[in-house]
């Protein structure tokens, strides 16, 4: 009798405790799915951070790689403000967020600039009116609502959003990429500008019966060079200027060789006045980009108003911003009847294909020594002033516009940021 109480107790005692486990199971699984809801959720929205991170990256790195005007030469243009903003928005639209299903939208509000570095809140968008010689640009990317994916099981969580915001600036970048084969020749041995201490000075080399007007070792003329001296050549130097072979990794002290006459190079380079030559096989603007403007210099035109030998960038920037075209009236190459080898662009043609295309970084080397390889000995910034003719004895102008390093230059490239004293390059700083 007293065995059958105790058994039924037992039974009693165990379907009792049967329950609670099962609540305390049931409790638990409510737990670990809770958990595992906001460890899954919170992955989502990381995701989407890490993804809209490198469009606000690569926005600000594109919107900066825009904001070259020099203040020293006066007043800067909104121009570069525009041309920073399509960039920082056309860049982040080739990203995608929420694992790559959708596309980012950067909105011109969120593209924002100043003149330092910080702080964060003084940097205004275009059309609140930012400083168009800022140097530093902001890029915020914002997520749209993104829905929780587990928590949504328990009837809880709520669409979250994220965003990234990053700060570049262009800086000294430890090498460079140069799409522009000319080398400037030293006038003198002594760092740190070699004998160009005077921005504005105009440097002329006649390319049509020789690599310069001097063969002297220090001639403070410019010339064709070759980046990869084992495998130069006119071929190179032409798809150079043309922009379809920039030579990358370049730095401070490596060597690279002199070249002559080049002629098959002067189409090329003619192309970034927005003149391009007649034929079937010749490039088109929307494949090789010409400049933002063909206006060129010297001008022959009567009552010239900026004669040969003083600086042009101040109203070649004003150029740019009215995508003024070349013009046969303005400036008549010698021994040219006309124009020089077809058509110039329009207006219209340099506004829609434009880039900046005749600032460029340029090596200054130790011109006419022996053998032809010859090392860089800094970098410096150029403006491109004129075509190149027809003529036989035509000359071709640069300017000089400063040591490629300094912050306001007006030239910058592509290549690894955090040299001291390199080509300005895009940097991230936030």
């Amino acid at each position: 009798m007293a065995t059958g109480l105790y058994q039924s107790r037992l039974r009693h005692r165990a379907g009792h405790e049967g329950g609670v486990v099962a609540i305390i199971v049931a409790l638990s699984l409510a737990v670990l799915v809770g958990f595992a809801g906001l460890v899954l959720d919170l992955g989502h929205l990381f995701v989407n951070k890490t993804e809209l991170q490198n469009a606000a990256d690569a926005c600000a790195l594109a919107a900066a790689n825009q904001l070259v005007c020099d203040p020293s030469a006066g007043p800067c243009p909104a121009g570069f403000l525009q041309d920073a903003e399509a960039a920082g928005t056309f860049v982040a639209a080739r990203n995608a967020s929420d694992f790559q299903s959708d596309a980012v939208a950067i909105a011109p509000a969120d593209v924002r600039f100043h003149t330092a570095i910080g702080p964060n809140s003084s940097y205004l968008s275009r059309a609140n009116g930012a400083n168009p010689a800022s140097k530093f640009a902001m890029c915020i990317a914002r997520s749209g609502p993104i829905a929780p994916w587990f928590m949504r099981v328990l009837s809880a969580g709520v669409p979250g959003r994220v965003e990234a915001q990053a700060v570049a600036t262009l800086a000294p970048g430890q090498t460079a990429c140069n799409s522009s084969p000319i080398g400037v020749c030293a006038k003198s041995l002594s760092p740190p500008d070699y004998g160009y201490g005077t921005v504005g000075e105009w440097i002329v080399s006649r390319f049509n019966n020789g690599g310069g007007a001097d063969d002297s070792a220090l001639e403070g003329n410019f010339r064709w060079v070759d980046f990869t001296p084992s495998a130069g050549g006119t071929s190179e130097i032409r798809d150079q200027l043309l922009g379809n072979g920039a030579v990358c990794g370049i730095r401070v002290g490596d060597n690279i060789r002199e070249e002559g006459v080049k002629q098959g190079a002067k189409s090329a380079w003619n192309t970034r006045f927005g003149i391009y030559p007649n034929g079937a096989n010749a490039p088109a603007p929307s494949a090789v980009a010409p400049d933002k403007t063909g206006y060129a210099y010297p001008s022959k035109a009567p009552g010239v108003v900026i004669p040969i030998g003083q600086s042009a960038y101040a109203d070649y920037r004003l150029k740019q911003a009215a995508h003024a075209p070349f013009e046969t009236r303005e400036y008549a190459p010698a021994g040219a009847a006309g124009n020089v080898n077809g058509d110039p662009l329009t207006s219209a043609d340099h506004l829609r294909y434009g880039s900046q295309r005749r600032l460029v970084t340029v090596p200054i080397v130790e011109c006419g020594r022996s053998p032809a390889q010859v090392r860089i000995l800094t970098m410096g910034c150029a403006l491109m002033l004129n075509p190149m003719s027809n003529g036989a004895t035509g000359d071709l102008y640069l300017e000089w516009r400063g040591l490629a390093d300094l912050p306001n230059s007006p030239c910058r490239t592509a290549g690894i940021a955090g040299g001291t004293t390199g080509a300005l390059v895009p940097t991230l700083v936030q």
